[in-house]
């Protein structure tokens, strides 16, 4: 299935402890009224069509438990979707650097990707298409009933239009610029040297640096329609906001949960190897399963990727009933156009007093974008890093009103601004790590958005 929202009624817009929630229609507006009311003890402006909402800092002495459970940013998606009736649906983004509202980080500048801490939209007309049947599915939800009318002419507007759709043609032209990096390889292999030394020191088991690329993109749509054919992944995802476009092809699960099963899941990949290729760019089958035996021997791999599976059990286990966690699968490979990897996926029962956003919070961000310890490893990145990081790291996804939430990792992607794509990766550091393999890592895993942008090319006049 893919899920379009096509039309949203409001945006909910994080900048650290701070949430603006902006209508975006009629529709949206008839419900600001209703959550002045309800949000009254965070509210500090509000007018016709907006709130702005500020949650306390968390007491440094309460328990984890206590923490988690606490008034914070995450209050006003969990309280929104109980507020409203029926099925909704609010999709959206977390950035990486939304783990720096709930945890004491070095403060840092804004970098290119200026991805708020979070931005999610809540659903007014959404398009459901199955893709085995064929057949799509449109529905528009009406928050007053004055406005029946004319969202319903809407509704019958949008249908209209699928029924009429037809493929159309991107055209485009070369991009020919050079790709840009914001730190040399020389940098990045000297990055990588100071963070073992702090492996050495006993401050870290592993920790995963990153840097971003950067190209032109005037034409972000023809760019993912490219990467959607170079790169399927199992999660697919277009965001266009009014201030960026996000859209990636990501090949890792940030955290699931299913309500009717009760079941949470996060599905850790570490250890990467470039696929095997024939001069013509195509699969040498032989060579890529060489190389698949190379990466299931390489102890350095191994270590790094099983160091990741045990912390996502013990995130996995904070948030379960007791006894409940377990690790469904171990090092599985998976393969990508550019690159193969070796995935698990641990799950659990969560807690009755706990819903997808608390399992989230618990968990972000996800360990193989941060490394081990969690805490002392976000740390160290930013104190290298220099910078936020912004979407690169988060989850793209989408929670509803019955507690199901499902969202990838945003890697494999590219932040587009003022039309330039920034395209963010990393590589995992551990004890053995070699500068040079982990920086021609980051490139490897780049190279798929690269490729699909350059391929996509500019818009011609």
């Amino acid at each position: 299935q893919s899920l379009m929202v096509i039309e949203s009624a409001l945006k909910l817009t994080c900048h650290g402890r701070r949430v603006t929630i902006d209508s975006l229609n009629d529709n949206g507006r008839s419900l600001i009224s209703r959550l002045t009311e309800h949000f009254a003890a965070v509210m500090i402006e509000s007018n016709s069509a907006s709130l702005l909402l500020e949650y306390p800092m968390p007491d440094l002495l309460l328990d984890e438990d206590q923490r988690l459970k606490a008034l914070s940013p995450f209050s006003a998606l969990r309280e929104l979707l109980a507020i409203i009736p029926n099925q909704q649906m609010l999709a959206g983004t977390f950035a990486y650097d939304m783990i720096a509202t709930v945890e004491q980080l070095p403060q840092v500048e804004n970098g290119n990707n200026h991805c708020p801490d979070y931005v999610f939209y809540l659903s007014q007309t959404l398009l459901v298409l199955d893709h085995q049947t064929q057949q799509a599915t449109l529905t528009t939800q009406v928050f007053d009933q004055s406005l029946v009318e004319s969202v319903s002419q809407r509704h019958d507007q949008l249908s209209t239009s699928i029924d009429q759709f037809t493929s159309f043609a991107l055209h485009s032209k070369p991009i020919t610029k050079a790709v840009e990096v914001n730190i040399s390889d020389q940098m990045f292999m000297d990055q990588v040297v100071q963070l073992k030394q702090q492996i050495v020191a006993g401050n870290i088991f592993q920790v995963v640096p990153s840097r971003a690329f950067s190209l032109p993109c005037p034409n972000p749509l023809s760019a993912y329609n490219q990467l959607k054919q170079t790169n399927p992944s199992p999660y697919m995802f277009y965001v266009k906001d009014s201030e960026f476009v996000l859209f990636g092809a990501s090949p890792e699960s940030s955290l699931k949960y299913d309500q009717a099963t009760n079941l949470v899941e996060v599905y850790p990949i570490a250890g990467t190897r470039r696929r095997g290729f024939n001069p013509d760019g195509s699969i040498n089958d032989d060579l890529d399963g060489r190389i698949e035996l190379d990466l299931r021997l390489d102890k350095k791999e191994l270590a790094e990727h099983i160091m990741l599976v045990d912390l996502a059990r013990n995130d996995v286990a904070r948030i379960s009933q007791p006894g409940t966690r377990k690790v469904a699968e171990l090092l599985k490979v998976d393969r990508y156009s550019h690159v193969m990897h070796l995935v698990s996926r641990v799950t659990g029962q969560l807690r009755s007093d706990l819903d997808a956003l608390h399992a989230y919070q618990a968990c972000m961000n996800m360990g193989t974008l941060v490394g081990a310890p969690k805490i002392k490893a976000a740390n160290l990145i930013r104190e290298v890093e220099q910078q936020r990081r912004g979407s690169y790291g988060g989850a793209v996804g989408y929670l509803n009103s019955q507690g199901d939430m499902d969202s990838c990792i945003i890697i494999r992607s590219a932040f587009v601004a003022n039309d330039v794509a920034i395209i963010q990766a990393g590589a995992g550091v551990v004890f053995d790590s070699d500068p040079q393999a982990e920086t021609d890592e980051t490139r490897s895993k780049a190279q798929a958005a690269i490729t699909a942008i350059t391929l996509a090319g500019g818009l011609n006049e």
